[in-house]
């Protein structure tokens, strides 16, 4: 936990100030508007300690924390929900899964939040000490759950959303990585080709004492010039590969890489679907299961991969907060296509948001797979064309010489 002070306006609109012990920002805000207060301003206190748990040992420098891998909060989630469901107490449920689980990341999560939630702390409270296993969007399920004593309910909610979501992810995921992967084999076999190939060509070609074809010669002249700066080219590509990583692993790099995979003609779609897809789910859940609409809002916007998506979110926020309506704030965002944004005013108008949101990820989750098939059948056939082609040019041009050969014969 760690220390923010805020400035915000009261319920009879005067300025009020203070500090504030939570897990972040998000959880800051909530805090504050269950006063009563709008804040305006939120900073972490200069000098501000952190306590408890895991949370105080990843600020003040200690040890990693633990995390959770996608399948493993899934499994909990369910076991935990069975075992509500069932009528065992909270504190006992979790001390059983975390003595029967194998995964040590997780035993020891479960044992620490066993000990808070057993000293008197909420459930969501203790599962926010870890925000590298229960993420932002977890842990306000869970809150709301534990606030209108529907846990169980939430709990099933909340492993559904998870599965949605990863579903969602892998299918673009796999959309984007296979053409690089066919890509880089074909490069592969290209240099394999230059290096070992094309001289054993090269030396029965010049056996024969033939003016060599043009494409001949500079096929040649491109194995000589890899052969002779093979480690440069190699120790070149490795260096921009890893700057290259290093940049888009920065907020900066993010948002460049995010815009130009957005711009592009297939994938730039395929991202806008899936991200208006994850966008939908998310809110959805989270106002299904009572988070207000503000807070839902600043919720999701972390949880979207894409930064144009996700900093158009961060806009709605901000217009939301102030008492405009969602479908009139995304009605002026062209990363909104015009059907959600008709869906999202109907919603609003009849007060069924949150269904209407549901139809919303559901057309564009079918969108995206039907995408992802398309993309496949269009983009592996253009890549093994262009790289096909690449190797047969090559062993073209390296034959020519034998078949002017055999034709002076």
């Amino acid at each position: 936990m760690a220390d923010f002070e805020y400035q915000g306006v009261d319920r009879a609109g005067k300025r009020v100030t203070g500090t504030v012990t939570a897990a972040g920002e998000g959880d800051v805000r909530v805090a504050l508007r269950s006063q009563g207060v709008r804040p305006t301003r939120i900073a972490r206190k200069k000098g501000g300690g952190a306590s408890g748990g895991g949370l105080a040992a990843l600020l003040s420098g200690g040890p990693a924390q633990p995390s959770l891998n996608l399948k493993q909060k899934v499994l909990f989630t369910r076991q935990l929900q069975v075992m509500v469901s069932a009528g065992i107490p909270l504190v006992q449920a979790i001390d059983i899964l975390g003595e029967q689980t194998l995964d040590a990341s997780l035993r020891t999560i479960l044992r620490d939040v066993r000990d808070r939630v057993s000293q008197g702390a909420f459930f969501w409270e203790s599962l926010a000490a870890y925000p590298k296993a229960f993420p932002k969007v977890y842990v306000s399920l869970i809150r709301a759950g534990e606030s209108s004593g529907s846990l169980d309910t939430i709990l099933k909610r909340l492993s559904r959303y998870l599965e949605d979501t990863d579903r969602l992810r892998k299918m673009v995921t796999g959309a984007l990585t296979y053409p690089a992967v066919v890509s880089a084999v074909g490069v592969v076999i290209i240099i394999l080709m230059l290096m070992f190939v094309i001289p054993k060509f090269e030396s029965m070609i010049s056996a024969q004492g033939e003016e060599m074809p043009l494409p001949t010669a500079v096929v040649i002249a491109a194995s000589h010039f890899f052969a002779g700066n093979w480690l440069s080219i190699l120790g070149g590509m490795f260096a921009v590969g890893v700057g290259v990583t290093r940049f888009i692993s920065t907020p900066e790099g993010k948002v460049v890489l995010d815009r130009l995979l957005y711009s592009l003609p297939m994938f730039g779609d395929l991202i806008q679907k899936s991200s208006i897809a994850a966008f939908s789910r998310t809110l959805q859940t989270l106002l299904n299961a009572g988070v207000n609409l503000v807070d839902a809002i600043d919720i999701v916007k972390n949880t979207i991969d894409s930064t144009v998506v996700s900093n158009a979110v961060g806009k709605i926020r901000g217009e939301v907060e102030v008492g405009k309506s969602l479908g009139a704030v995304v009605n002026n965002m062209t990363v909104f296509p015009r059907m959600a944004v008709q869906m999202i005013g109907v919603g609003e108008a009849t007060g069924n948001l949150d269904k209407m949101l549901e139809k919303i990820a559901d057309f564009y989750e079918a969108e995206v797979e039907s995408a992802v098939s398309t993309l496949g059948k269009l983009v592996e056939p253009l890549i093994l064309v262009v790289l096909g082609g690449t190797v047969a040019g090559m062993l073209i041009a390296m034959y020519l010489p034998i078949f002017k050969m055999a034709g002076g014969v």
